[in-house]
């Protein structure tokens, strides 16, 4: 046995008689493993993930600055080597975890100190698998705690231990570094308060509050029920177990004829015609046994003494296992019933035009009567509609569209029902979230016995072929213009190169004029005539510049970027910037990074080209909002701002090289005509909206392709 585990061993003392253990003469006690899994688990479940940790780490803190004080005087270390590698010892003693120390630099001179190593078969990291199985975080806090207070009593120094891997998220061990606190950086910001004081009673009056905010949200809410169900035009109703009435709302007891006062004397069987009574008592004793919700068909009678159909749903309501009653809904299906009727009339009529409808189908598919109402629609049609196929049945146009749309469909439904020959025609459509549709609209007539009876038509959605069409013209003018403008900026550079180095030449000689002639007013005015020369060269410069970057084909670079760290950094940079002061920038990015290949100098080009702007629009004083997120397969970036936004005249028009709304002097017209081209490289596309609210949206889309996470951990 190696000598400092014996003397370890002869440090603790068993006295079973007295029930007491002691350890360098202080009382200890064992503890089961699961036990402290247990207390772990009632902490997370009792006052959340974050608190716990803090408790549990500032335990592991406290056991081992303590230890560290009692081993000093006991085990009499021979230096800080020994004395600190009696922290690991004692671990495996004490059946914590298996510690392997791996590096270990002490400099009493400097104050700096350092440890690094691993933890194999720690019990928190065990405790923690068995209860939640594997975390996305480190689990050992304890440990973590325990070595940061041993260090900080052996070094005199206030040390933190970080676990960079960990067994409890399925690493195959633990590893850890252990370090002075002001040398951690930004690791320290985030884990010091783990080694704070925890104010327990707070929080506890925290937790407090939270349940009776809940206890109020859950009250308004039942208000909001009853409310609802008060308002509701259907037949709501409320049953004990044996299927007699215990509320009824409003709609329902104007419709059955039944006063406040009566509900308690109404069982559900009395309000239906009697062949449903033996039905509905067979369809409540299957609820109870299945305490699931279900629907019958049923035939009620109202306050009229009239019969009218209507469709039951029923859910039981269960406490604690137990069934206390039901919760049920009737809804009137007498005008779905007879929408069926006419669906089913004229379905056998138009039997023998199932080609015809066969060869359109793919498209949103339409028939009207005579008097332009729907009597049969595919489910593309009524998908778009934003509704079913059997409520369209008997409606027309104008309750699905525009009053404009409506009105043009039905123009050309009347010139179709009386016999003459209609064109294909294009509406636009509102879409989802301020989008616009582009549809078109054909029309042929329905023709019976030789006869017009109504009209098939097809919408198709060319949202797409019109975009696709727009950006091929757009693509080819600014080919063209490329062209031209990347020769005239080659002669221009070469003249302007001249009149600059002139220029800067007589400023140099003039330098070397005595200095009783420097002071002349005709030379000074020579002098500034000069500078303004060489200005507005660099400004022709700049302009050029500006033509060959729009002329150029951008060489893409794809690499692996975080997009929501490299949108953080190009809106950081631009607040740098002079031109950015007055103006404040909200940076919204989804929780989980995205890292996918792409160009990070060509898309923060394009970025802080649209920062640019926006700051242009509101005269250097507003608010820009930038957003970042992913829609399916594509990233999108919207860039708003507070600005006077562009007349719906001129929005086409942003894209186009030259073309600006700047005043004389202010700007090239190039930025956006060069932004376009970058974005197109990347194989994505840009566009701009209105913004809700008033200013200017520009909305950048680029596809996801997710990027070889290994390739770009090795660099």
């Amino acid at each position: 046995m190696r000598e400092d585990v014996a003397q370890f061993e002869n440090m603790v003392e068993f006295d079973s008689q007295q029930g007491v253990i002691t350890f360098c003469g202080r009382r200890a006690i064992l503890v089961n493993s699961n036990a402290m899994g247990v207390l772990r688990h009632e902490l997370i479940q009792t006052l959340g993930r974050d608190i716990a940790k803090v408790i549990l780490t500032r335990y592991g803190f406290s056991c081992g600055q303590e230890d560290a004080e009692t081993l000093e005087d006991e085990f009499r270390p021979k230096g800080l080597s020994e004395f600190v590698m009696v922290g690991p010892r004692l671990h495996m003693i004490a059946g914590i975890a298996q510690v392997k120390p791996e590096k270990l630099e002490i400099s009493p001179e400097t104050g700096k100190y350092s440890m690094s190593g691993t933890w194999k078969g720690s019990y928190e990291a065990e405790q923690h698998l068995r209860l939640y199985g594997p975390d996305e975080e480190s689990v050992c806090w304890t440990l973590a705690g325990y070595a940061s207070g041993y260090s900080s009593v052996v070094f005199n120094t206030s040390m933190v231990c970080v676990e960079h891997k960990c067994e409890g998220r399925g690493d195959d061990c633990c590893a850890w570094s252990l370090m002075p606190a002001d040398e951690c950086g930004p690791e320290w910001g985030e884990i010091h308060k783990y080694f704070k004081p925890l104010n327990i009673h707070a929080h506890i009056n925290l937790l407090e509050q939270k349940v009776k905010e809940r206890t109020q949200a859950l009250e308004a809410s039942e208000q909001r029920y009853r409310e609802l169900l008060k308002n509701l035009p259907d037949i709501a109703f409320n049953l004990d177990t044996n299927g007699q009435l215990t509320e009824l709302n409003s709609s329902g007891r104007a419709r059955l004829g039944i006063s406040i006062s009566d509900i308690p004397n109404v069982v559900l069987s009395d309000l239906l015609a009697p062949f449903e009574h033996r039905k509905i008592n067979n369809f409540i004793r299957q609820l109870s046994r299945e305490r699931k919700t279900n629907r019958l068909d049923v035939t009620f009678i109202d306050g009229n003494k009239e019969e009218f159909p209507a469709q039951l749903l029923i859910k039981p309501i269960v406490v604690k296992d137990v069934l206390v009653g039901y919760q049920g809904v009737a809804v009137d299906m007498a005008a779905q019933k007879a929408r069926e009727r006419r669906l089913s009339e004229y379905a056998s009529r138009l039997e023998h035009r199932e080609e015809q409808i066969y060869d359109l189908i793919s498209d949103a598919l339409y028939v009207t009567d005579h008097e332009g109402c729907f009597i049969l629609v595919n489910a593309t049609m009524a998908r778009r509609m934003e509704t079913t196929e059997e409520e369209v049945i008997g409606r027309n146009f104008s309750e699905f569209v525009p009053a404009s749309a409506a009105d043009r469909i039905n123009q050309e439904l009347r010139l179709c029902l009386s016999g003459e020959r209609t064109e294909p025609f294009e509406l636009t459509l509102p879409g989802r979230e301020g989008q616009v549709r582009i549809v078109e609209v054909s029309n042929e007539p329905l023709i019976e016995n030789g006869k017009v009876i109504g009209v098939v038509g097809v919408a198709r959605d060319i949202t797409i072929r019109r975009e696709l069409e727009r950006r091929l013209a757009q693509s080819s003018r600014l080919a063209a213009l490329g062209e031209f403008a990347s020769g005239i900026a080659h002669e221009i550079n070469n003249p302007i190169g001249l009149i600059s180095g002139y220029a800067e030449e007589i400023l140099d000689l003039m330098q070397d004029l005595p200095v009783a002639a420097a002071g002349l007013p005709e030379l000074e005015m020579f002098r500034r005539g000069l500078n303004t020369i060489q200005e507005q060269a660099y400004r022709c410069k700049y302009i050029t510049g500006n033509l060959l970057s729009f002329a150029r084909q951008q060489k893409v670079l794809l690499q692996p970027t975080y997009m929501d760290q490299l949108v953080r950094e190009s809106v950081e940079f631009f607040i740098e910037g002079k031109q950015a002061k007055g103006i404040d920038v909200l940076v919204e990015t989804e929780a989980e990074s995205m890292m996918v290949d792409t160009d990070p100098n060509l898309y923060g080009q394009v970025m802080l080209n649209l920062l640019k702007n926006a700051c242009d629009a509101m005269n250097g004083e507003g608010r820009i909002w930038v957003r970042l997120y992913r829609e399916r397969e594509t990233i999108i970036l919207e860039v708003d701002d507070e600005g006077p936004g562009l007349a719906p005249d001129i929005a086409n028009q942003i894209f186009d090289p030259f073309f600006t709304t700047k005043g004389p002097g202010a700007g090239s017209g190039l930025g956006l005509s060069i932004c376009y081209g970058i974005v197109g490289e990347l194989q994505g596309n840009i566009s701009y909206v209105a913004r809700p609210g008033g200013g200017a949206r520009f909305r950048v889309s680029t596809p996801f392709v997710p990027s070889d996470e290994n390739r770009f951990q090795n660099g």
